[in-house]
C-alpha cells in the first residue's frame, strides 16, 4: 500500500512553484498515493486524473489582513481532510499553505510530517511591502518553520536568509528546483503562432506580469537599444498587463514588442529567439532560466536574491553579486538589480558578440541537465518519505 502524501499550494496557476508541484505530480504518483489541495482552484498544469484534489475555494486577491484572519479556519478544514483520509504527510508550497501547514500541526493536533517549502528570498521579497505587513508576514513565517519536521529551500541563499534573518533552526534542505528536459525538447519544436523575422535579433522574457519581475526596467532598457534590429517577446500575463502595455506605448515600442499571452508552452518562442533576459528584482531559484538552458539560449539575468548566481555563476560567493557593472559568469550575463544601463549594456553586448553566444549556446544544455527531473526527484522523494 502507498504511503498517502498531500501537495498543498495556492494554485496551479502560471509560475515557478506551480511548474515544480506539477513535475511532482507526475514523478511521484507511482510512489505516493498523493492529495493536492489549493487554496484558488485555479489551474493551468495537467494534473493526472487519479489524484484527488480538495479545494479551500478562497480568492488570491483577497485583503492580506483578511487573509491571515481564515488561516485557523482554514487549517481546521485541511487537518480535517487529511484525518478523514487518513494522510500522515503534508507539503505546503508558498507562504499561505505554509502558514495553514502550521496551524493545522499547532492547533488541530495534525502529529504527521509536516515539509515546508520556501520558494523565494524572504528578505527581499518583503523588502517591497510596508512595514506592518513585514512585521506580521515575518513572525508568521519564523511561527510556521519553526513547527516543521522539514523545512526544503531552492537555493542556497534562501537557506542563509531562513537561519540568519528569522530564527529558523529547524532542519533544512536544499533541493534545486527540477526541470523536464525531454518535455522542453517536445514543446520548443512546436510552431509559433507567428513567423520570426531573419534579419532581427530577438530578445525573450518569460513569467508573470508581477512587480516583482520589473518588466517596466526591462522596457526602459530596451528602449535604449531600439535603434538596433531587435526585438522584445514578452510570454505572460498578470495584474500589470495594463500598466506594461502603456509603457510600451509610452516608449514608442509598440512596433518592437510582442506581447504573446498566457502560454503553456513558453518553449516554442524561447527556441526561435536569440537571447533570454530576466530583470527581476527578487527570485527564490527561477525555473525560467533552467528553461531558457535547456533550450540552448544565452541568458541575461538580474544578479537578484536569489538563484541566478547559482545557476549562472555557480562556486562563486553568494554574498557577492554585481553592483556596478555586469558580470560575464561562466553560464550567462548577470547584471545588477534595478540598473538600466547596465541592463541595456549587457543587452547590446549580447547582441554583438557573437563568440560570447556561442559559447553559452554550447555550455546551456549540459548545465540544464543537472537539474533534470530524473535527477532531483529522488531528492523528493526521500523528503517525503519522512
Amino acid at each position: 500500500m502507498k504511503p498517502k502524501l498531500l501537495i498543498f499550494i495556492n494554485s496551479l496557476k502560471l509560475g515557478g512553484a506551480e511548474r515544480v508541484v506539477s513535475h511532482l505530480l507526475r514523478h511521484l504518483q507511482d510512489d505516493f498515493e498523493i492529495h493536492l489541495a489549493l487554496y484558488s482552484n485555479d489551474i493551468d498544469y495537467e494534473i493526472p486524473p487519479q489524484i484527488p484534489v480538495f479545494d479551500l475555494k478562497q480568492s488570491l486577491d483577497e485583503n492580506p489582513y483578511l487573509v491571515f484572519l481564515k488561516i485557523p479556519f482554514l487549517s481546521y478544514r485541511l487537518a480535517r481532510y487529511c484525518k478523514q483520509h487518513g494522510i500522515r504527510r503534508s507539503v505546503a508550497f508558498l507562504n499561505r499553505p505554509c502558514y495553514i501547514n502550521a496551524l493545522m500541526r499547532s492547533l488541530w493536533g495534525y502529529r504527521g510530517h509536516t515539509v515546508m517549502c520556501e520558494r523565494t528570498h524572504q528578505t527581499t521579497l518583503l523588502g517591497s511591502y510596508s512595514w506592518m505587513f513585514r512585521m506580521v508576514s515575518k513572525k508568521l513565517v519564523s511561527y510556521s518553520y519553526k513547527r516543521a519536521s522539514l523545512v526544503l529551500v531552492n537555493s542556497y541563499a534562501s537557506k542563509q536568509d531562513l537561519a540568519e534573518n528569522f530564527g529558523v533552526k529547524t532542519p533544512m534542505q536544499v533541493i534545486y528546483n527540477p526541470i523536464d528536459l525531454q518535455a522542453i525538447r517536445q514543446q520548443a519544436a512546436e510552431p509559433t503562432p507567428f513567423a520570426f523575422d531573419p534579419n532581427c535579433f530577438y530578445f525573450i522574457s518569460v513569467g508573470g506580469f508581477r512587480r516583482e519581475k520589473n518588466l517596466g526596467i526591462l522596457l526602459e532598457a530596451f528602449f535604449i537599444i531600439k535603434q538596433l534590429p531587435v526585438k522584445l517577446i514578452l510570454v505572460g500575463a498578470g495584474a500589470q498587463m495594463n500598466d506594461l502595455e502603456r509603457k510600451v506605448d509610452e516608449l514608442g515600442l509598440r512596433q518592437h514588442v510582442i506581447f504573446t499571452g498566457f502560454d503553456n508552452n513558453p518553449y516554442k518562442y524561447v527556441q526561435k529567439s536569440h537571447c533570454f533576459v530576466l530583470s527581476s528584482y527578487v527570485e527564490g531559484f527561477p525555473n525560467v532560466l533552467l528553461e531558457a538552458l535547456a533550450c540552448k539560449k544565452p541568458i541575461i539575468s538580474t544578479d537578484c536574491k536569489s538563484g541566478p548566481r547559482e545557476i549562472l555563476a555557480p562556486g562563486t560567493d553568494l554574498h557577492h553579486s554585481a553592483i556596478t557593472s555586469y558580470e560575464v559568469a561562466e553560464y550567462g550575463i548577470l547584471t545588477p538589480v534595478n540598473d538600466v544601463a547596465n541592463l541595456a549594456a549587457s543587452m547590446k553586448k549580447m547582441y554583438e558578440d557573437k563568440a560570447l553566444r556561442k559559447q553559452y549556446e554550447e555550455k546551456a544544455e549540459a548545465r540544464a541537465g543537472e537539474f533534470d527531473i530524473s535527477n532531483i526527484i529522488q531528492y523528493f522523494h526521500v523528503a517525503f518519505s519522512g
